[in-house]
């Protein structure tokens, strides 16, 4: 009968052993669910960081093509690179005006 004995004390064992990889096993999806989050968490914070820094640089960038345009406007009112006098240059749209009014203003 040492041989029932020693079955029933491999099957306590084997239990046991259940027992642990059931606990364990249980303890997965929760160390799962708790790395996921602290994973979206940093990806959260990552992610406002990065549109502030967008923000930031888009800014930067309407201020550099603004400047850039205020520049330009200057070098047309003011001075050639090569230090002579710039004449001004005025883009006026194109307006169609009637022949009668062109008549009308030349007899004046």
């Amino acid at each position: 009968m040492q041989s029932t004995d020693s079955l029933r004390e491999l099957n306590a064992k084997l239990l046991a052993e259940i027992a642990k990889l059931r606990k364990e096993n249980a303890e997965i999806p929760e160390l799962r669910e708790k790395q996921i989050i602290e994973e979206n968490a940093r990806r959260d914070s990552e992610n406002a960081e990065l549109k502030s820094r967008v923000g930031e640089l888009e800014a930067r960038l309407a201020l550099l093509e603004q400047s850039s345009a205020v520049d330009g406007m200057a070098l047309s009112f003011g001075q050639t690179q090569n230090g002579e006098e710039a004449i001004p240059v005025v883009m006026v749209p194109t307006v169609d005006v009637p022949d009668s009014v062109i008549d009308q203003l030349s007899n004046e």
